[in-house]
């Protein structure tokens, strides 16, 4: 009985197969798109009225517009106009299958106004600003190549039923900020040149004279790719991009621009110093304000004293913070920090350069050490000051174990507790209970 059960559900399953390649069944069929609205419903079909029915719609990857029909005023009409990205089936050779569509009310009723041909074969994402000192609305409108690594955008006006492109470019990164304090955004556009590793950055404005570049300068970093963007303040008076950037093989770094006036800036010597990599004790780290004063601070890596003649893959580093004053780097703070345990540790200026660290990963532990060239990285007595252990809320038995160390604060997962050597406590590396509060965060 019983393998005449498994044999049955043997050909259901061989039968399912069989059909699913007969009718074309897939993941990607089975997947349905969202349930339309009714003011949905009537741009579709407007949509369809226009370019027949030919045609599948395209939704943005990212950003605030996640859907194929985007309801926006974008003239200086009352009412909004409705974008539709779509894909139609019917272009000629040689025309891009990635379609805008602009329609707009009249009488009430939805109909097709104008037809864009888009660059790319992706939308990932469309956004509207007002750049510079003018009240039109400009529509930013970011795309991509399917599989490949190129991205592109376009910079667009729409006025009597017309859209003008302002601007296009390929880009690595791509922000819209008031980055010279004049009240107004500014569009600001990385392009990277990843053969030579050479980026350039360019401010852009829409006033009066039209769409014009306001400044160009050339980054100090060697980036293969941009992996985040921190918009933050520098100083209390001057706002800034912080662009992390990947090198390739696990390396990092950060370029970092603001203005003077409407003219870009960025830091000497970041390519540098700004340098940081991972393996298996870190991850790449981001720019955060990690003294949390509201400024940003940027991070490179430096190894800890005793892993300087080791091979990267076995280094431990120390994380120094930087800030920029006279447009210069300048190291603000010097930490241990842990991507594992997801915390770090703010050194003394009496710690930097005679304390070093080790990880336990048994016991979730990082041990800190007073480090001589006589004895090493060795965990003694007399060598050790004081280990933090993460313990996860979770672990009941490891909970139980760090009852005797003290509770230095706590994630919405995770416990930190700290033990003190006795020798530690009474020596010159002691931190006072309030230094240890303010050196000890929690990431």
């Amino acid at each position: 009985m019983k393998i005449n059960k498994i044999l049955c559900a043997l050909l259901c399953g061989f039968l399912i197969t069989l059909c699913g390649c007969s009718a074309g069944i897939s993941v990607e069929n089975m997947l349905t798109a969202p349930k339309l609205d009714a003011e949905q419903s009537a741009i579709y079909q407007a949509l369809i009225n226009s370019v027949g029915s030919g045609v599948k719609l395209k939704y943005p990857k990212s950003g605030d517009y996640r859907s194929a029909f985007v309801l926006k005023n974008i003239d200086d009409e009352e009412g909004d106009e409705a974008l539709v990205f779509y894909e139609s089936q019917t272009v000629q050779s040689g025309e891009s299958a990635l379609r805008l569509k602009i329609l707009d009310k009249d009488g009430g009723e939805w109909v097709a106004v104008y037809d864009i041909a888009c660059v790319g074969s992706e939308v990932d994402s469309i956004s509207f600003a007002r750049l510079g000192n003018t009240e039109n609305v400009d529509i930013i409108i970011c795309y991509s190549l399917l599989n490949q690594s190129e991205k592109s955008f376009s910079v667009l006006n729409y006025s009597g039923g017309v859209p003008v492109e302002l601007f296009a470019s390929t880009y690595a990164s791509l922000e819209v900020i008031d980055l010279n304090a004049d009240g107004s955004d500014e569009l600001v556009c990385v392009v990277n040149d990843k053969a030579n590793q050479v980026s350039t950055a360019m401010m852009f404005t829409n006033s009066d004279n039209g769409f014009e570049k306001l400044s160009e300068t050339r980054l100090g970093g060697e980036a293969s790719d941009y992996v985040r963007v921190v918009k933050g303040q520098l100083s209390d008076n001057i706002t800034a991009l912080f662009l992390d950037y990947s090198r390739g093989s696990g390396q990092y770094g950060t370029d970092v621009m603001y203005c003077y006036g409407n003219r870009l800036v960025t830091p000497e010597g970041g390519a540098s110093l700004i340098s940081r990599f991972t393996n298996d004790y870190m991850a790449d780290i981001p720019c955060s304000d990690i003294d949390n004063d509201g400024f940003i601070e940027i991070p490179s890596t430096t190894p800890l004293p005793g892993y300087e003649t080791l091979t990267r893959p076995e280094q431990l580093c120390a994380v120094r913070w930087h800030t920029v004053s006279d447009d210069n780097f300048i190291m603000e703070h010097y930490s241990y920090f842990s991507s594992k345990y997801s915390f770090a540790l703010l050194f003394p200026n009496r710690w930097q350069g005679v304390v070093s660290a080790v990880v336990n990963f048994a016991d979730n532990e990082i041990v800190f050490i007073s480090y001589s060239v006589d004895t090493g990285l060795e965990i003694n007595e007399k060598t050790e000051l004081m280990r933090i252990r993460a313990v996860d809320k979770d672990d009941a038995e490891g909970l139980d174990a760090a009852k005797g160390m003290r509770v230095l604060g706590e994630s919405d997962e995770t416990v930190y507790c700290c033990l003190e050597s006795a020798d530690y406590l009474t020596g010159n590396l002691a931190l006072t209970e309030s230094e240890l509060e303010n050196c000890f965060i929690i990431l």
